[in-house]
C-alpha cells in the first residue's frame, strides 16, 4: 500500500499546481503569452534536464543490459494502443484530421510531463525507478516525435521529416547516455544546474496545464461527447487491458508500474499546441485535456490500488 499512498500524495501535489495555473489564467495575473513561454521552457530546458539527469546517473552498461526488457514490453503495449486507437477513432471524428486528433489522443497519454512527474515524485529525481521509466518511454518518445506529431500537423502525412527527431527532449537521451557511459569529467556546478532544472520540471508542467485549460470556456469544453469516449478509453480501458495482459504473462511488477505511469495518465497538450500553431481550432484537444485531467484524479488512484501495489 506504500506506493498507493505515494500516488495519492503526488496527485494532490500535481493538481495543486494545476489549480495555481488555472487561477493565474482566469485572473489574468500574467501576460497572455505565459503558456507559450512555459511550454518552450519545458520542452527546451526543463524536461531535457530531467532526462539528462536520470541517464547520467543510471545509464550504465549493467543497467542497460538488465533494463532492455522495458523497451520490449513498452513496444508491445504501444502497438496494442495504436491498433485500438485506429479502430475506435473511425467512429469519432467527422473529418480525416479529427480522426487523427482522436487517434493520437488514444495512442499516448501524457507520459512525459505528468508520467515523469509522477515517477519523480514517488521515487525521487535520480532513482533507478525513474531510469526504468525513461527506458520504458523510449518507444513512446520515438512514436510521439515521428508518426504522432505528423498526425497532429494538418496534412502531416505529406510533411513528415526526420527533422522531428532533432528536438531537445529526444537529443537529451543521447547526451545523458553519453554522460553516464563515458568517462567524461564531471563538474559539480554543471551537475547542480542540471539537477536544479530537473526539479523545476514537474511544477512548471502542471502550472502550464492549468494555464492552457483556464483559457477556455468550460461550457464549450464539456459539450463534446467524443471527449468522454476518448477519456474513458485512454484512462481506463487501454491501461487496464494492458496491465491485465501483462499480469497474465507474469510480467515483473516494475513493468506493471511503468505501464501504469506511462499509460494511465491524462491526455497531454500536444493536441492543443500543435493544431493551434497551424491555424486549426484546438477546442477538441483542450476539451480532452480538461476532462481527462479531472477524471484522472479518480482513475489513477483506482488503477494503482488494483494493479500497482503488487
Amino acid at each position: 500500500m506504500e506506493i498507493f499512498s505515494s500516488v495519492i500524495f503526488q496527485i494532490g501535489v500535481l493538481f495543486s499546481f494545476i489549480l495555481i495555473g488555472f487561477v493565474i489564467r482566469r485572473g489574468n495575473f500574467l501576460p497572455d503569452n505565459t503558456a507559450e513561454v512555459f511550454s518552450k521552457l519545458e520542452n527546451k530546458i526543463l524536461m531535457p534536464a530531467v532526462v539528462i539527469n536520470t541517464f547520467r546517473t543510471n545509464c550504465t552498461v549493467k543497467n542497460i543490459s538488465e533494463k532492455w526488457v522495458f523497451i520490449v514490453y513498452s513496444t508491445a503495449v504501444l502497438i496494442f494502443c495504436i491498433a485500438a486507437a485506429f479502430a475506435i477513432s473511425h467512429f469519432l471524428g467527422k473529418t480525416p484530421y479529427m480522426k487523427k486528433i482522436y487517434r493520437y489522443s488514444m495512442c499516448v497519454s501524457n507520459f512525459g510531463f505528468v508520467g515523469t512527474a509522477m515517477v519523480q515524485g514517488i521515487y525521487g529525481s535520480d532513482s533507478i525507478e525513474l531510469f526504468d521509466y525513461m527506458m520504458f518511454t523510449l518507444p513512446l518518445n520515438i512514436f510521439t516525435y515521428s508518426v504522432g506529431i505528423a498526425w497532429l500537423v494538418p496534412n502531416g502525412g505529406k510533411t513528415f521529416s526526420l527533422k522531428v527527431f532533432v528536438n531537445p527532449i529526444f537529443m537529451s537521451l543521447f547526451i545523458g547516455g553519453a554522460l553516464g557511459l563515458l568517462p567524461l569529467p564531471k563538474f559539480e556546478i554543471v551537475t547542480r544546474i542540471i539537477t536544479s532544472a530537473a526539479d523545476c520540471m514537474s511544477p512548471i508542467a502542471m502550472i502550464l496545464t492549468g494555464l492552457v485549460i483556464g483559457g477556455y470556456s468550460f461550457g464549450v469544453l464539456f459539450r463534446q461527447w467524443q471527449t468522454y469516449v476518448v477519456a474513458a478509453v485512454r484512462l481506463i480501458l487501454l491501461p487496464s487491458t494492458a496491465v491485465i495482459a501483462l499480469k497474465l504473462l507474469k510480467a515483473p511488477q516494475e513493468i506493471i508500474v511503468a505501464t501504469l505511469c506511462a499509460n494511465a495518465m491524462p491526455l497531454g497538450l500536444n493536441t492543443v499546441i500543435i493544431p493551434a500553431a497551424y491555424g486549426e481550432k484546438p477546442d477538441a484537444g483542450a476539451s480532452m485535456a480538461l476532462v481527462s485531467q479531472l477524471s484522472s484524479v479518480i482513475t489513477i488512484p483506482l488503477l494503482f490500488y488494483f494493479f500497482g501495489t503488487g
